[in-house]
């Protein structure tokens, strides 16, 4: 007999904070097997992976596949069930700006175009949830704002080719820090072929994305030099390089000085 699997972190509800993701989850459902109906204080959204599930809003009832984010808004009633063997991935976020945090991407309640589910994101933000620090805290806002803007690129890409470049583009600068950041996965994520969005962002911006990907590490590198007292090991990993000593070459190689060197010269008083 089959039974549901699911996985799920809870960070807590905390009053005292504005903003902050409140869990996450990785569930696979089967038919017969509902989540409970209840009135809810905070947003949420559901990105499914594989099936389908039935999503029932302002006595409505909706079908949501792959392909679609269902987005539970600030005081809904949740009312959803597996229509079939039904993976998906879903986050919540609570707090007074928890509408706005959403509405920054352009959801709307109920049904959004999407691409592929992102899975390894939601992995990340599981991880973030289970240490309960106010770094890790942050942490978990700025992946679940990773998750949200895949949302509407991918939506939008197809429709809107010059404005996808520009998102592509900004996400690229919101998720430097993701050490597997790559032309892969943002294809991937946006449901791509990686040689045509390639080509798409070299004739957008006059290079490529793994060289922007580089040049948007060492600039906040830079900036960490100059302005902070991190080691050079922890603004290697802050900035998405796989360890110091890659970041040192590549650094070297971009600025013929070493990072020691760089930040003895311009570390600001």
């Amino acid at each position: 007999m089959e039974t549901s699997i699911r996985k799920i972190v809870f960070w807590g509800v905390d009053n005292s904070l504005d903003l902050y993701v409140r869990s996450c989850g990785d569930f696979t459902l089967i038919p017969g097997d509902p989540e409970q109906e209840r009135n809810v204080d905070f947003g949420e959204i559901f990105w499914p992976v594989s099936g389908s599930g039935k999503f029932v809003f302002h006595g409505r009832t909706y079908t949501v596949k792959p392909g679609m984010v269902w987005y539970y808004p600030p005081g809904s009633l949740h009312k959803y069930y597996p229509f079939e063997l039904f993976h998906y991935c879903w986050v919540s976020v609570a707090g007074e700006q928890a509408k706005n945090f959403f509405q920054l991407t352009g959801l709307v309640p109920g049904i959004n175009k999407a691409g592929n589910c992102p899975v390894h994101l939601f992995t990340y933000l599981l991880n973030d949830l289970q240490i309960h620090t106010a770094v890790h805290r942050v942490n978990a806002l700025n992946t679940a704002f990773q998750i949200l803007t895949q949302i509407p690129l991918s939506r939008h890409f197809s429709a809107r080719p010059e404005k996808s470049m520009k998102e592509v583009r900004n996400l690229i600068e919101s998720s430097f820090a993701d050490p597997d950041l790559s032309v892969e996965r943002l294809a991937e994520n946006l449901n791509m072929h990686r040689g045509s969005l390639s080509r798409a962002f070299s004739k957008a911006y006059g290079t490529s994305i793994s060289d922007y990907i580089i040049h948007t590490r060492l600039q906040a590198a830079m900036t960490m030099l100059k302005e902070s007292s991190l080691s050079i090991r922890e603004i290697a990993e802050n900035c998405g390089f796989s360890s110091g000593n890659y970041f040192a070459k590549v650094f070297s190689a971009k600025t013929s000085l070493t990072p020691k060197k760089f930040r003895d010269t311009y570390k600001t008083e």
